[in-house]
């Protein structure tokens, strides 16, 4: 193989966000980086891949082995995640792998295992991770050119309607046949922003974390949360102090806003727009710069990586445990409660009917500023009893997170945890992430 050398890619999921893994595929194709070899769904493809269809990952592998993929995308449940990945790492291939990448830190763990066995590369689709205005804040925080940054906050204010939340078996829970699928509006819609706050922060690691804080509330009929307050509390470090992340998210606004992380110190504020790659900076004389940033294709990242290891990973599985450390916090808390009908006013009819909480973008807001959970911050539908906070080293909870193997899995995986990082809905009526 030479660095000019397209490089074979299967896809796992052709529906959902896998329609956008296939449009992107094309591009890289006509650019000569990609070459489409196979594509794996229980039910039957687009007819653009029908002749590249395969109902398992197994029947692809057999009809190529005498030249197999190179990398598998995978786009499918959370569930199915690790056992996908496993499969395809024993098969020689690198794999790209959807957020979550995993619905447990156990699991994180197996995962990063699989991959130094197989001696190869993991890319977790946190699309905001190429972005460069990640980088530009974090380097921020580094040097301290804007002062000491105390947290790092995150703000999402999306709009979600009830067929959002019936797009699939497993949208909107927790848990499904026995097993987790960690659905939530933290750990898949606004995954995005959570991911990027870490990064910026220089939590890179398990143990740059001392504990998580949470809060989980919902307005929606659904098992998981849809309005969440977050705090990741990183452990004392003289040598190289980090700030705190904040997040408050919520899919019960009244309209949609772009979503941003943000960084404040007595030299000034930095506010990155991660769905427009766009960092608008502050000083303290109130002078206002505003900056537009490159972005790179994650996929196309990978494949450069595969032809030529010197090309650094620019979201690899190792550098989100921190990211699988917040989803076990979140899914080791109590159920989140339903927040009361009386704080709660429905928009529209049917599927299309969607929640709004009183004063949410407020509460949003205050929750960043004060660094507290909502109900700390006297917020009326808020219930202290919700909050929880979690350590690295609680014992992990006794329910099984995924299968043992891929046929274990929800039945026809044919939807897909990759969501936009612009809140965009994925192209398929069936999965909206």
């Amino acid at each position: 193989m030479t660095r000019s050398t397209p490089v074979r890619v299967a896809l796992i999921g052709a529906r959902g966000f896998g329609r956008v893994h296939l449009e992107n595929l094309e591009r890289l194709r006509a650019a000569g980086l990609a070459e489409l070899i196979g594509v794996v769904d229980p039910q039957e493809p687009p007819a653009e891949v029908a002749e590249l269809w395969h109902r398992d990952l197994d029947s692809l592998l057999a009809s190529r082995a005498d030249a197999p993929p190179e990398v598998v995308i995978i786009a499918t449940p959370i569930d199915t995640h690790l056992p996908l990945a496993q499969q395809a790492l024993a098969a020689g291939a690198h794999v790209y792998l959807e957020k979550p990448p995993v619905p447990s830190l156990a699991d994180h763990a197996v995962l990063e295992a699989a991959a130094a066995a197989a001696g190869r590369a993991v890319q977790i689709g946190f699309q905001a991770r190429g972005g460069a205005g990640v980088d530009v804040l974090r380097e921020l925080v580094a040097s301290g050119e804007l002062g000491e940054i105390g947290t790092v906050r995150v703000y999402g204010a999306w709009s979600r309607d009830r067929a959002y939340y019936r797009r699939s078996r497993w949208a909107g829970r927790r848990r499904l046949d026995g097993h987790r699928v960690a659905d939530g509006v933290a750990t898949n819609p606004l995954a995005h922003g959570v991911h990027a706050g870490l990064v910026i922060a220089g939590i890179d690691r398990l143990a740059d974390i001392a504990s998580v804080t949470t809060e989980l509330r919902r307005a929606h009929d659904i098992e998981a949360d849809d309005t969440t307050f977050l705090r990741i509390d990183p452990v004392t470090d003289p040598a190289r102090p980090r700030p705190s992340v904040v997040c408050a998210l919520t899919t019960t606004a009244p309209d949609q806003s772009p979503p941003w992380v943000e960084i404040t110190g007595e030299k000034g504020t930095a506010r990155l727009h991660y769905t427009e790659d766009l960092t608008r900076r502050t000083d303290a004389d109130g002078t206002v710069t505003e900056d537009r940033h490159p972005r790179t294709d994650l996929v196309e990242n990978l494949l450069a990586h595969v032809r030529d290891p010197a090309v650094e990973l620019l979201c690899p599985a190792a550098a989100t445990a921190p990211f699988s450390a917040v989803l076990e916090a979140i899914q080791s808390a109590p159920d989140p409660a339903p927040i009361s009908s009386e704080h709660v006013t429905w928009h529209g009819e049917g599927d299309a009917a969607r929640p709004v909480v009183h004063g949410i973008e407020q509460a949003l807001l205050s929750a960043l500023e004060t660094g507290a959970p909502f109900s700390r911050d006297g917020v009326a539908w808020a219930c202290e009893d919700a909050i929880t906070t979690w350590h690295p080293s609680a014992p992990a909870p006794q329910e099984p997170s995924t299968p043992a193997h891929p046929a274990d899995a929800a039945p026809a995986p044919t939807t897909t945890t990759g969501s936009r990082a612009d809140g965009r809905d994925a192209p398929d009526e069936e999965n909206r992430s």
